[in-house]
């Protein structure tokens, strides 16, 4: 008897074990896109870049609240400034009057105005 001559093989052909291993598995309901090392690079980014934005944003929330409370301070003076230029514009107005100027002539330089009857005409 004659083996080796024989058209059918006495033994299967056996696939590698790697891909049945795959094919057994459950399909998974939920896969990110991407390799595990990308995910972990953008961890690592997003660990250090979420800090930095965070003191950026704190920083430059407390030089917008600093240079708010300047602008008003200035926008008070200038109110106030504006107030006293008014009463100053007033008091000068009253100083200038006729009615007042007579009064501090008769007052320091003892002039008044003449009546009818003292002023004689030659």
């Amino acid at each position: 008897m004659n083996f080796h001559n024989s058209t059918q093989s006495l033994y299967r052909p056996m696939s590698h074990a790697r891909f049945r291993q795959q094919t057994l598995r459950r399909p998974k309901t939920f896969s990110w896109a991407g390799d595990r090392l990308l995910w972990i690079s953008i961890g690592k980014i997003l660990l250090v870049l979420c800090p930095l934005v965070l003191v950026v944003n704190l920083w430059l929330a407390s030089s917008f609240n600093t240079l708010d409370a300047s602008v008003k301070e200035i926008e008070n003076a200038r109110h106030e400034l504006m107030d006293k230029q008014i009463k100053l514009r007033a008091q000068r107005a009253q100083l200038y009057s006729p009615e007042h100027i007579r009064l501090m002539a008769a007052e320091k330089f003892s002039l008044r105005v003449p009546e009818k009857d003292q002023v004689k005409l030659f």
